[in-house]
């Protein structure tokens, strides 16, 4: 095993960004979560997107970086436009519908990360918390029940 004074540099090591700094103990890059992380992907992967390495952790991470492609609306507002201004909630209906499952995976990442859900092995085999049984037990929202001031 080379040493680390002659392992040559990866390409992540270089990385300087403003939203993350590296732990001068070990060079690790310090995620929003305050974990340590090899690569900017890791950190968003884990540390701000709070998805977990079960299933394909790739496609859920693509699919939220399409979901938020979405909403992009860098360029839609210069002069001239670099980028058309498109309906965002139509735009992310047709994504869901294209990757159902992927969506699905990562709604469970979503209401685990709120704590309406544990999960072990994997995310598709989660089970309610008692903040998510709570949910159910409620019952449905209605207007009635959202408009109430009392």
């Amino acid at each position: 095993m080379p040493s680390p004074e002659t392992t040559p540099p990866r390409p992540w090591d270089q990385i300087t960004t403003e939203w993350l700094k590296r732990d001068p103990k070990n060079g690790m890059l310090l995620g929003p979560d305050g974990g340590h992380y090899s690569n900017e992907h890791q950190a968003a992967h884990f540390g701000l997107l709070h998805l977990c390495g079960c299933g394909c952790p790739d496609d859920a991470y693509n699919f939220c970086r399409d979901a938020l492609d979405c909403f992009d609306r860098r360029g839609a507002h210069t002069t001239p436009p670099t980028r058309d201004w498109i309906n965002a909630e139509d735009a992310l209906t047709a994504l869901i519908q294209k990757q159902p499952n992927v969506a699905a995976h990562v709604m469970a990442h979503l209401l685990s990360h709120l704590d309406l859900l544990e999960h072990g092995g994997s995310v598709g085999g989660s089970w309610l918390t008692p903040d998510g049984e709570r949910i159910i037990d409620m019952g449905p929202m209605t207007e009635s029940l959202m408009d109430d001031e009392t």
